[in-house]
């Protein structure tokens, strides 16, 4: 009775956990956009994802001495809403929460600076992907991972996926999704792109 008690629960867990689900696709990674907004004195720096942004290639450009590394994950929720079922009393319990990223580091052509081991466990923005739509969840892809000794012009390879929550309980995670940035170290490198604005006559960096 006891080995069946326990069988049961084993299920049990494992039936509210799912993990590579096919149905939360990490589609693309897209950098920041970067607005000026208001004028003046009080000009201050907008940034914003847009999920019909393209992905950035082949590879992102960035400065650990600049840039915070603010990345977009955009998700596809493919799951089917559950709201038709109980439209009154019922709402959709597919909305996915992520609430972090886990992230592994390769460093190529680093010039013996080590890339960190193991996965990196990041926090996310409190973005909501509903079913049966796409949206943009932010990352830090590089909190703190240290650039020391890292020259100028190599690349860092980093594989993610995000876990959270569906609305009804159950622990998921995304696709994993890669994305390949080079490393610059020149002041001023990695701008030029939509993730830089000129706010107060000075460009600034969303990245």
């Amino acid at each position: 009775m006891k080995n069946r008690i326990a069988i049961l629960l084993v299920l049990a867990a494992a039936g509210c956990r799912i993990k590579n689900n096919a149905s939360l696709i990490i589609t693309k990674m897209i950098p920041p956009t970067a607005t000026a907004l208001g004028s003046g004195l009080a000009q201050q720096l907008g940034c914003t994802f847009d999920p019909a942004s393209p992905e950035f290639t082949p590879d992102l450009a960035f400065n650990p001495h600049e840039n915070r590394g603010l990345i977009g994950a955009v998700v596809n929720n493919t799951i089917a809403t559950t709201a038709a079922v109980n439209p009154v009393l019922r709402t959709d319990a597919s909305t996915f929460l992520p609430h972090q990223a886990v992230v592994t580091y390769e460093f190529i052509n680093a010039g013996g600076a080590t890339a960190p081991s193991g996965e990196t466990i990041v926090p996310t923005s409190g973005i909501e992907v509903p079913s049966s739509s796409s949206a943009v969840v932010g990352v830090a892809i590089f909190s703190g991972v240290n650039f020391t000794g890292f020259p100028n012009g190599g690349f860092v390879r980093t594989t993610m996926h995000l876990e959270g929550k569906l609305v009804d309980g159950s622990t998921v995670h995304t696709s994993e999704r890669e994305y390949l940035f080079q490393i610059c170290t020149t002041p001023g490198c990695s701008n030029g792109g939509p993730w830089t604005a000129t706010v107060n006559g000075g460009t600034q960096s969303c990245l």
